[in-house]
Order: C-alpha cells, then sequence, then structure tokens
C-alpha cells in the first residue's frame, strides 16, 4: 500500500482516484496537513457594512485584508509553523478541537478527550488523540471542572503551531456581525443572484454548520423564505448561530432532508435548492489525522445520489440547484454531476471572478493553490 503521510490512512484505491485527477496523490495528502493561507471572515452585511467593521478592527489593532474579489470577505494571514514549548501536563483532544486548536483558537471543554490533573492556572499543552502537539497555553479550569461544567473555556491557548485570529475574541462576534468561513463557502453567494428571483422559497437539505445558509440568507434577505434542514442533533447549534447572526425568518428543521418532499409542509416547488451531502470531507485542512477508503467513497456517493433525487423533485421547473463539497475525489463530485444531467439537471457556467478550476461541470478549490479541496456545481432542472 502506498504511504503518503503518516497521520493520514487512505488506502490505495482511494490514493488512485486521487492519482487520477491530480496525478500524484501523495502530493495532495501531504498538502492537506497544512492550513489554508488565509483565514476568512464573512461580514454580515445585515448587521453591519464591511467599512465600518474594519475601521471597528482598526481602532481594536487588528489587521485584516479586503479580499479581492468577495466584497464582503475580508482575510487574515494564517502564520506558521512554530515551534511550541512542551509542558509536563498534557491535554489530548478530539479532531475538531485539534484542528482549531493548531490554528490558535481556544480550547473548550467538549473537544477535551482526556487530560492530567490539571489545575486552574497551570501551564499545559494541548495534544492530538494521536500524539501531535498542536498547542500550549494557561488552564483555565480544574480537573474536576471537565465533569461538572461540560462546556465552556479548558485552555488559554498562548502559542500554537500556526497562527490565526481567535474568531470568538473578535469584536462583532457576540453581536453577530462576523462569519468564520472559508473562501469557496463564501462564494456560492456570488453564484446566485437573489434579481433572478421574486420571494423564492430556498430549501438548504444539508445545513449545518450554516454557513452556506448564512451567506443565502445574507444575499436574499427577508424578501425569502428559507427552510433549512438538517439532522435533529445539530438543530440547537444551528438554530444559535443563525439567532445570532440575526437570520430569524429562517426556519430550522430537524430531520432526515432525503425525505423532505414528504415531510415538509409546503404546497408550492422551490426556486433554490442547496445540497451539501455528508462526504469524505478530503478537502476539509489542516487535517491532523484520518482514515478513509475507496468503500468510503462508494457508499457515500450512493447516499450523496439520494438528495440530488430528492432535490430534483423539490424544485420547480427551471429552478436552481448548487451542489457542493468539501471533497476532492471524481466520483463524489463530477460523477454525481453527470448523475444529475441524467435525471434532468442542465449544468449552467459558474461566472464568477476566481482561481479556481473550472471544468464542464463545475469549478474545484484545490490545496495546491493554497485552499480547502472543494467542488461546486450551478444546475438547472429541465426535466
Amino acid at each position: 500500500m502506498k504511504n503518503c503521510s503518516e497521520t493520514l490512512n487512505y488506502n490505495i484505491g482511494l490514493l488512485e482516484e486521487l492519482d487520477s485527477i491530480f496525478g500524484n496523490s501523495c502530493k495532495i495528502v501531504n498538502l492537506l496537513t497544512k492550513p489554508p493561507k488565509r483565514f476568512y471572515l464573512r461580514i454580515n452585511t445585515l448587521k453591519i457594512n464591511k467599512k465600518d467593521y474594519l475601521k471597528i478592527l482598526k481602532e481594536n489593532n487588528i489587521n485584516f485584508y479586503e479580499d479581492e474579489i468577495i466584497d464582503y470577505a475580508i482575510w487574515a494571514p494564517i502564520n506558521g509553523p512554530y515551534e511550541i514549548p512542551i509542558h509536563d501536563k498534557k491535554v489530548y483532544v478530539n479532531k475538531y478541537a485539534s484542528e482549531s486548536v493548531y490554528l490558535g483558537s481556544n480550547l473548550y471543554i467538549p473537544g477535551i478527550l482526556k487530560t492530567d490533573k490539571i489545575k486552574k492556572g497551570d501551564k499545559v499543552t494541548i495534544f492530538s488523540k494521536n500524539n501531535i502537539p498542536l498547542a500550549s497555553g494557561t488552564s483555565a479550569i480544574d480537573y474536576d471542572d471537565i465533569y461538572k461544567l461540560k462546556n465552556g473555556l479548558a485552555v488559554i491557548v498562548e502559542e500554537s503551531v500556526y497562527r490565526s485570529p481567535k474568531i470568538r475574541e473578535l469584536p462583532g462576534f457576540n453581536e453577530g456581525y462576523i462569519y468564520s468561513q472559508s473562501i469557496p463557502s463564501i462564494l456560492i453567494g456570488e453564484i446566485i443572484d437573489p434579481n433572478e428571483f421574486y420571494k423564492p422559497l430556498i430549501i438548504d437539505m444539508n445545513a449545518a454548520p450554516g454557513g452556506k445558509l448564512g451567506v443565502i440568507a445574507q444575499k436574499f434577505g427577508r424578501n425569502s423564505r428559507i427552510i433549512a434542514i438538517d439532522r435533529p442533533s445539530k438543530v440547537k447549534d444551528l438554530k444559535e448561530k443563525i439567532n445570532r447572526l440575526g437570520y430569524d425568518w429562517v426556519e430550522i428543521i430537524g430531520g432526515d432532508s432525503r425525505y423532505a418532499s414528504q415531510e415538509l409542509n409546503i404546497n408550492e416547488k422551490a426556486d433554490l435548492v442547496l445540497v451539501d451531502p455528508p462526504c469524505t470531507n478530503l478537502g476539509v485542512i489542516p487535517k491532523l489525522y484520518d482514515q478513509k477508503t475507496l468503500r468510503d467513497m462508494i457508499v457515500l456517493t450512493k447516499y450523496q445520489k439520494q438528495f440530488i433525487n430528492e432535490a430534483f423533485r423539490l424544485l420547480k421547473h427551471g429552478g436552481t440547484l448548487i451542489y457542493s463539497t468539501c471533497t476532492l475525489t471524481y466520483s463524489e463530485n463530477e460523477a454525481n454531476i453527470r448523475y444529475a444531467m441524467s435525471m434532468g439537471f442542465d449544468v449552467e457556467e459558474i461566472k464568477v471572478k476566481s482561481d479556481a478550476l473550472k471544468n464542464d461541470y463545475g469549478i474545484r478549490f484545490t490545496p495546491d493553490r493554497g485552499y480547502p479541496g472543494f467542488f461546486i456545481s450551478k444546475l438547472i432542472k429541465s426535466g
């Protein structure tokens, strides 16, 4: 079996799939362990404009830069890698916490897997579950607080391998002025012109964690009916984010969106449907550990087709489907678009300024260009 990375374990079949796209799967796999070059914020223009928010940042001596393409996106560089001090007290964290702490975010209690007997004020080092040192800082809790509190700040990160702004500490976070989101995800708001629709019905079939849902709500505003669906376990967190951002007209529903046409109490057909189905997530960076096989990809590809089928049922004739994933495989992206075309969808060219790779099925962002891996396709229901 080809061994590309000490931390990322992808079997030979999956690597051959990546070889067929990139020519050198090991190069791509190794790039997945590094973060993107930029940390992006989407400014919530329903609450504040870019000029005023940049002024607030300047008053707090925080430097961000305007994106060259998207007017409501700003960015700061992600710097590193740096060496970090290794303290005697160790804290081990889950995958999600690893990827954020690695970039300098503080550690919160839900991310802890196990820890030494720490006390508030102790100097600690945070490790991934596969023993990669991520960051060092000061404990904000005692050991027993992990089980008593269950939520809240655990470690104040002071030095990390890579460094980017701490989103929760930026001015305006609690007020809903900003949302941390990758630039390919933000771009989804740019490939749809709200002027093409009149009081549209929009359905987001895979709404959590809420980035694409937010950019659509921001672009269309209250002159739209937006229904967001995801698993019941994700509804609470999604509602909290949507409420913080002020999108109070968005309807959030817990359920299996593969059967949305049966479960939703609506009579009209949708103008716009978003599908961002569960995938192999190969494009999410940085990755500190991951294990995927060709079989995982095949199973997920079949699962993804079910969302495309349901989107076809939900859409009116001439309605728009935006299909996106945060993965790199052909099977989960272009091949699924070919399947959609066989059902009665036509691919529409995505006309936006970007250096994404374009093909007959959509656009791709890739780690070798400094982006997370991402795919977007715009389709029109013609059948």
